[in-house]
């Protein structure tokens, strides 16, 4: 396969003209970039298969932080984080239960790839079943690479969503694993089940600390197991976490003692965190996702980028948290996180505003492309995602965009105009995918 466009190497810096060479996925190999070429076309490649000269060729998105279950539940506003979650969230999780999964699988899937996300963290409902039918059909049936697992809980929510991981631990001599594993082969490096404490309210002691020895046994068998959870999102949160676990001496603690704030777990919102707790994620290597749209829909506070990737050192990616975020588009989101740090700096007034570091949309089209895909690389592997070079994951988008945005403004345009209108040909595993035929295109394939 050929692309030709004007290359978005690096959102920094002007787009220049050139091609690529996809391989498709073959044999247990993944679809790579296999070719890059700048200026036009070799005669000897023929018409390009997709593009040309007046397109944009870019990585495609990963989004760091979505819900599988929730994406029909957008909209319901007016209520803060626990009292939504009981309204409106837990009830069409337990819907999952009765067997509405797969039809929501399906309509998460369109709608990601509709706007250009070939990769995400996610998670599921508690359901086992249930939630291994959906993981196949995101393996077998798209493109997608993912992180994805489910959401472990066992109080504070409906009999419907904590009874399981509540019979599982009355289970003896042997309990059902906590981490199935995926009938796949071969992954590709790109389809992975997580470990997905949905948050301390919802999950016990016990249930915390058996998540963290399971994720521990799994990496001593020589597998990558991603933890997924929630952390400090409002204040009424942090509060009863403190009432739930007496004992630990911060919320970022209770992760802390159970093994599950490990190398590279997302965490997602982190709003409310003292100065240790963020020294303490740092020194573990994990990252907050900043879900800024959800933050904002939810009012649950502004996150302070600033403080925690520059006076701590934490990494900080960019989640769309469907369905508290609104919008499934990562362009959108990453809007969002540009205007969340300027409504900051407007709040504050003397050297707290000038602390505060606005990023630039190049800074966020880079995130939502490289940076958040850097949850799929592993230590001393040779994959790279969301970046033009050869011998990364094909994973691409072909832009068609009005001549006029043509400029040094081309990726703030992108930004604060976005709409899936303007991809003309996804790209995902090295296969061209059509959102609205994913089963049909991808069936029986070795995506």
């Amino acid at each position: 396969m050929i692309l030709q466009g004007l290359l978005l190497t690096d959102p920094a810096q002007p787009p220049q003209l050139g091609w690529i060479r996809v391989d498709p996925p073959a044999a247990g190999v993944p679809g790579r970039i296999a070719e890059i070429g700048h200026g036009e076309l070799p005669s000897d490649l023929g018409p390009p298969d997709f593009g040309g000269r007046d397109r944009i060729i870019s990585p495609a998105f990963t989004d760091a932080h979505f819900h599988v279950p929730q994406v029909e539940s957008v909209g319901a506003d007016g209520l803060h984080l626990l009292e939504w979650l009981d309204r409106v969230i837990f009830p069409a999780e337990a819907w999952w239960g009765r067997g509405g999964a797969m039809a929501s699988a399906r309509t998460s899937a369109r709608r990601l790839i509709r706007e250009g996300t070939a990769g995400f963290a996610g998670y599921l409902t508690s359901h086992v079943e249930a939630s291994r039918d959906v993981a196949m059909y995101f393996a077998r049936k798209t493109p997608m690479r993912f992180h994805l697992g489910r959401s472990a809980m066992d109080r504070n929510a409906p009999d419907e969503l904590t009874a399981e991981d509540r019979a599982r631990a009355k289970q003896s001599p042997t309990p059902s694993p906590l981490l199935p594993t995926l009938d796949v082969e071969p992954k590709q490096n790109r389809r992975f089940v997580s470990a997905n404490p949905r948050f301390a309210v919802a999950c016990s002691d016990e249930l915390l600390a058996e998540i963290g020895w399971a994720v521990a046994e799994r990496e001593k068998a020589g597998e990558r197991v991603l933890v997924q959870t929630h952390l400090a999102e409002t204040k009424p949160e942090c509060e009863l976490v403190a009432e739930l676990f007496p004992d630990a001496p911060h919320y970022t603690a209770v992760y802390d003692q159970a093994g599950l704030l490990r190398d590279g777990a997302l965490l997602a919102h982190g709003i409310y965190l003292a100065d240790d707790e963020l020294e303490l994620i740092r020194e573990r290597n994990a990252a907050i996702v900043h879900c800024p749209t959800a933050n904002l829909f939810l009012e649950s506070g502004l996150f302070n980028w600033t403080r925690a990737a520059f006076d701590f050192g934490v990494r900080v990616l960019l989640g769309s948290d469907i369905a508290g975020g609104p919008d499934v588009a990562m362009p959108r989101v990453a809007r969002s996180m540009i205007e969340t740090a300027k409504a900051l700096k407007l709040t504050r007034s003397g050297a707290d505003a000038e602390r505060i570091s606005v990023p630039s949309p190049a800074e966020v089209w880079k995130l939502i492309t490289e940076g958040n895909a850097t949850i799929f690389g592993q230590p001393g592997a040779p994959d790279r995602f969301g970046v033009l070079e050869e011998g990364a994951h094909a994973d691409l988008l072909v832009l068609r965009v009005p001549d006029a945005w043509r400029d040094e403004h081309l990726v703030g345009r992108l930004i604060y105009s976005w709409s899936s209108r303007l991809i003309e040909a996804r790209v995902f595993n090295g296969q061209h995918v059509d959102p609205a035929n994913i089963e049909r295109q991808t069936g029986g394939s070795p995506c």
